[in-house]
């Protein structure tokens, strides 16, 4: 499924686990939260979403993979691939790392902790006070 709702894209691409790619704008990042499982399948999805963000005018693209619970070799040579296309684009990349113990390995074996940059936590919208 692919939606586009106020400027903004969600997509949902079912393999084995689904993936999903959620978008906004927080604070001067442009947040890309990915969730699910990025494999051969939809790998080639972040890199071109990274574009699109940076020509749609984010000059900073935060992959939020907080809540990504798989990802294999192909996986993460497309986290890899992300911080090339948006430097190509006119843009830069942050990511944050997994919490999953075992994707945190691969990406790390992989070398994506090398060549992206990362933030501690997500950018969020501020809390709204009641």
């Amino acid at each position: 499924m692919i939606g586009l709702r106020s400027g903004a894209m969600q997509i949902e691409l079912h393999t084995r686990r689904p993936f999903g790619a959620r978008e906004e704008d927080v604070g001067g990042w442009h947040v890309l939260r990915v969730t699910g499982e990025v494999g051969a399948a939809s790998a080639g999805l972040l890199p071109t979403l990274v574009v699109y963000a940076v020509r749609r005018g984010a000059q900073q693209v935060c992959l939020d993979l907080s809540e990504l619970e798989r990802v294999d070799r192909s996986g993460a040579e497309a986290l890899r691939r992300c911080t090339r296309a948006a430097r190509y684009a006119g843009g830069e990349l942050a990511m944050v790392a997994p919490d999953d113990p075992a994707v945190a390995e691969v990406l790390e074996d992989s070398g994506v902790g090398r060549d992206v940059r990362r933030l501690a936590t997500p950018p969020r919208r501020p809390s709204r006070a009641r």
